[in-house]
């Protein structure tokens, strides 16, 4: 059996490394066992899934090849092995010569027979996982403070490993299962109120009375709407960051100018003292005109809005000002909070759009409401951060 080549605080920086780097959890076991198999000075080290209840023992990596005595892929029964002990113990086992430390009847040593092993238990998201283990056929002196420390080691940041990598996994699926999800209900609301509506104008254009066509007609759009704004925020979600340099003025100004085109009856008006840059991403523009569309549509027959671009130290804001009855009060709390679910039955979507837009800028949206109306203030940072930025 072969000894030790570097020191533990070596062992311990190389493992420190090897845990930080990108790559797959598999290959990244593999090298941390591979590291305390030559520090350790032992033959084989391999990282165990254990079952206690079915007496199951499979090696899921393995510094030994295939074809070798541990490979990866090897299930045992646990009785017949040193890791049952481990277990049991809730903590580590070593063995530096079994027969010499009265394990000679133990089965695990009647099966295999090796007269070295060390294993540590491994626990994940509060669960007994399985064990690292390090073996070898021949005995060998104890194993001193500083190599228990290292498997300990060792076998927790395979733990910490371990669960990132089942909660990245499940994040994932749930992502998977929400984007499906999105996509059918997306698709089969926008298909069948399209038909709906087809229906509902017919209909109201055969009866004297057409105001119950009409009610129909008002929610069939506006759960159009809805749809459309379901999938804008699909699109910007899945769109990559890239941060470009802008005239902010210029920006509020055209959007201003589309939403007053679309609603001839509202008083539209921009407000910029000077020429404000900032590195927005595309998405902004869309949060801009959520606000300035919301505040027109609940500002009454003639609403009044006033958009006004101002900087701030490192900052630039965007404030929408309208004359209309104001947000409740429960509704602008929820909203500066940032409590999607609320918002999402109360001002809509379109609020939240605008929010979850200056939140992924680094921002914030707030609304402050008074008797005069509300005002919805959007922040944004001037600057994108480093590696952001096109252009």
């Amino acid at each position: 059996m072969s000894e030790s080549t570097f020191a533990a605080s070596e062992a311990r920086a190389e493992l420190y490394e090897c845990i930080r780097r990108n790559v797959p959890f598999d290959r990244k076991a593999e090298d941390a066992l591979e590291l305390g198999k030559q520090f350790l000075g032992v033959e084989n080290g391999h990282l165990t899934r254990i079952d206690r209840e079915t007496d199951y023992w499979g090696a899921i990596a393995s510094t030994d090849p295939d074809d070798g005595r541990f490979h990866a892929g090897l299930e045992l029964d646990l009785g017949r092995t040193y890791c049952r002990r481990t277990v049991e113990s809730d903590g580590q086992i070593s063995l530096h010569d079994a027969p010499e430390q009265e394990w000679e009847d133990d089965p695990a040593f009647e099966t295999h027979g090796l007269h070295c092993y060390q294993g540590t238990t491994l626990v994940v998201d509060g669960e007994p996982y399985g064990t690292v283990c390090f073996v070898a056929e021949d005995a060998r002196e104890a194993f001193a403070d500083d190599e228990l420390l290292f498997s300990e080691l060792l076998a927790r940041l395979l733990e910490r490993e371990l669960e990132r990598y089942r909660h990245e996994a499940e994040l994932e699926r749930q992502t998977d299962l929400a984007t499906v999800l999105n996509r059918v209900i997306r698709h089969n609301l926008r298909n069948d109120m399209s038909v709906i509506r087809g229906h509902a104008r017919l209909m109201a254009e055969e009866l004297d009375d057409d105001s119950a066509g009409d009610v129909v007609l008002d929610h069939v759009d506006s759960l159009l709407e809805l749809s459309e704004k379901a999938r804008t925020l699909d699109r910007i979600r899945a769109a990559e960051p890239d941060h470009e340099s802008i005239q902010v003025s210029t920006l509020v100004e055209r959007v201003a100018g589309g939403v007053a085109a679309r609603y001839p009856a509202a008083s539209v008006s921009v407000k910029s003292d000077t020429a404000v840059t900032a590195d927005v991403l595309p998405s902004f523009g869309r949060a801009v005109e959520e606000l300035v569309e919301n505040a027109v549509e609940h500002g009454g027959e003639e609403p009044t809005v006033t958009v006004a671009v101002e900087t701030s130290p490192g900052a630039v804001e965007v404030r929408v000002v309208d004359d209309g009855p104001g947000l409740p009060e429960y509704e602008v709390n929820v909203l500066n909070a940032g409590r999607e679910s609320p918002l999402l039955h109360g001002s809509g979507l379109g609020l939240w759009l605008a929010r979850w837009v200056a939140t992924g800028h680094g921002g914030s949206l707030e609304a402050t409401d008074t008797d005069g109306g509300t005002t919805m203030t959007v922040t944004v940072p001037r600057t994108a951060p480093t590696g952001e930025r096109r252009g």
